[in-house]
């Protein structure tokens, strides 16, 4: 599945929802003015009332439904009972589906997201959020008892597929329109209440002020039930078509369909099967991984189409899942590539293998493959396990992150980058960010973007003027020396806009609608830098000329000087590029990177490029490019 493209899908399904639902909000506006003109006089100051009343009320409830979830998935978590698994835990099953959830983000290239645990009997879990930099996964209690390793991996491969193709966004726009219009019943309900309390008295007639507010609080009623219920028909379906979508790419990403299968059996051999019992769940039915409802409103195939779309020779026969009790052993959850085996202060890490090589970029775009997921626990199995503790909890995800700045060429500039966090942050943060700088000296950079994404939960958790304090700092570091170098660049770039670490960004979409052929200038200063810092000199024209073809083939473009592709000339083009839309970032990535494997390896000074782009334009990639 190309993700990019899939996220362009559904950024035209939400403008055709939004469509849909202006017209909706239309048909009920006129059915409230003509009941309102059949118990008084019409005029047009009558149509622009009950128009105005109408559509501000939906609109108003529907922005506000809107702004409430678009702060971040845990709002969505928090309201449906989750709690959030803390990341140092030692509970066996929370340890579980923490390193798979860490692995499946490693290996996509995305902030690890919270993860929430729901006491619910039935097998069910989902993603929500606004984006991949406030995305949380939650999962059920009995998700987590009754699923083996690799049925949990397909569940969470497949929630990671909604958080990758945009299904977040539509989901919460679903949810909101629906809210809105189903708010006319609960305004209609009130003035039905009002009208009975205002007629209900002995010495008072009923009079046509009366009469008019129970009639409209009737029309309210019914036109809000009845929009709610084609809303939640119109949710439903495209739910379902993103299921399928989603059971794929799991597939796709794990190499595994035994494991989505195998859990989609076991639900339908659970007494419980998939069923919540919040309240809120309807709300949200259609972000699960099962379906939390029934009957025509239900926002998931049936499970034996899901079954039989991956598996087409399948029996038809389900396991007696009440009697499965999954026994996990923490040890070798611990063991299993998420904690390394060296220590904080002494002996260089396990070294991970190299990134497989990618002789098809293309596939960079399809999603996570599962030989990225084994390089992503080897990835993580080489870091101290230590520095991986600190990364779990908001003050040592800060230290990491300072220590991960200091400068390693200059003692006196490394001194006063010290000299500055000790003077702007709490005690011992100085010394700590020193000891981590320290250990992070053997460390490749692909483990060091690991670390980065390890923090991304804990430094949710900062408060307003903490983040503030940590984004000033952090802006301190880089500029200390008065330069900045390409892994400082990129590392910014990672961890201002992957950990969303910018001033309030769940308002702004991800993506633009701008096209490649009127932004090509904008592209070329990145292909330049991967032609002239990528390698051998005299190969760089043609590295540089193999990606210009790659975004028009019709092109020819003459490689732009050295000192035209600094990091001045990367930062003055990002702005166009940001607006690109999903599928046309895909096409300058793939161009950028057909032009970094033109000699057929990708440097650490490329890949540091290449992955402070794709963070850039929120266009996250994993790391499955190959080093010297």
């Amino acid at each position: 599945m190309d993700f990019f493209a899939e996220q362009d899908q559904a950024r035209k399904r939400s403008k055709w929802l939004v469509v849909l639902f202006c017209l909706g909000v239309i048909s009920i506006a006129l059915s409230v003015f003509f009941v309102a003109s059949y118990l008084t006089e019409p005029s047009w100051d009558l149509f622009w009332l009950t128009g105005a009343g109408t559509v501000g009320v939906v609109a108003l409830a529907s922005l506000g439904r809107i702004a409430s979830l678009s702060s971040g998935g845990s709002v969505v978590a928090e309201s449906l009972g989750g709690q959030l698994i803390c990341p140092n835990t030692n509970d066996p099953q929370q340890r579980r589906i923490l390193n798979i959830v860490e692995e499946m983000a490693i290996a996509s290239g995305t902030p690890v997201p919270p993860v929430y645990l729901m006491e619910e009997k039935g097998i069910n879990a989902f993603a929500a959020g606004n984006s991949v930099n406030n995305a949380v996964v939650g999962i059920t209690r009995g998700c987590a008892e009754k699923l083996n390793r690799e049925q949990l991996q397909g569940v969470v491969a497949h929630e990671f597929s909604h958080i990758l193709n945009g299904d977040m966004r539509l989901n919460i726009k679903l949810t909101g329109l629906i809210f809105g219009i189903v708010c006319l019943s609960r305004i209609g309900e009130v003035l039905l209440r009002v009208a009975a309390f205002s007629g209900g008295g002995r010495r008072r007639k009923k009079d046509d002020g009366t009469a008019a507010l129970l009639a409209i609080g009737v029309v309210l009623f019914i036109l809000g039930l009845v929009g709610g219920f084609f809303g939640s028909l119109i949710r439903a379906a495209v739910s379902r078509q993103r299921e399928f979508l989603a059971d794929a790419s799991a597939v796709q990403f794990t190499r595994n369909p035994d494991g989505i299968s195998g859990a989609l059996k076991r639900i339908g051999g659970f007494s419980a099967g998939s069923k919540l019992e919040t309240a809120n769940a309807s709300d949200f039915s259609h972000m699960f991984f099962g379906s939390a409802l029934s009957s025509m409103f239900a926002t998931h195939p049936p499970l034996e189409k899901r079954i039989r779309k991956i598996e087409p020779t399948w029996n038809e026969s389900f396991p007696e899942t009440d009697k499965i009790s999954e026994k996990i052993d923490l040890h070798s959850e611990k063991s299993s590539g998420l904690a390394g085996a060296s220590s904080f202060t002494g002996g260089s890490p396990q070294e991970a293998k190299n990134p497989t090589q990618v002789n098809n970029h293309e596939q960079i775009f399809q999603g996570p493959t599962s030989e990225n997921l084994e390089y992503a626990r080897a990835l993580l199995a080489g870091i101290p396990s230590q520095l991986l503790d600190l990364c779990r909890e908001p003050f040592g995800g800060r230290c990491v992150i300072f220590g991960l700045l200091l400068d390693s060429a200059d003692d006196e500039i490394r001194k006063q980058q010290v000299s500055l966090i000790r003077s702007r942050l709490e005690t011992q943060t100085d010394d700590l960010s020193l000891k981590v700088f320290n250990a992070c000296q053997t460390l490749s950079c692909f483990e060091k973007f690991a670390l980065i994404e390890e923090c991304a939960s804990p430094l949710r958790e900062l408060s307003p003027r903490q983040l503030s304090e940590f984004s000033e700092v952090i802006h301190g570091l880089v500029t200390m020396d008065q330069k900045i170098d390409l892994f400082e660049w990129s590392l910014q770039k990672v961890i201002f806009h992957q950990l969303a670490l910018k001033t309030d960004p769940s308002n702004h979409d991800p993506h633009g609608s701008a096209g490649i052929s009127k932004n090509i200038n904008s592209c070329l200063p990145f292909l330049g830098a991967l032609a002239h810092f990528g390698g051998n000199q005299n190969d760089a024209k043609d590295s540089y000329s193999h990606g210009v073809s790659k975004l028009d083939p019709k092109s020819s473009k003459d490689l732009l000087p050295f000192d035209s592709c600094g990091i001045d000339a990367l930062e003055n083009a990002l702005p166009r590029l940001q607006k690109l839309c999903a599928s046309a970032k895909r096409d300058f990535l793939s161009a950028c990177i057909a032009t970094a494997q033109h000699d057929q390896k990708i440097s650490e000074v490329e890949f540091l490029i290449l992955r402070g782009l794709a963070s850039a334009i929120s266009c996250p990639i994993g790391p499955n490019l190959s080093t010297v």
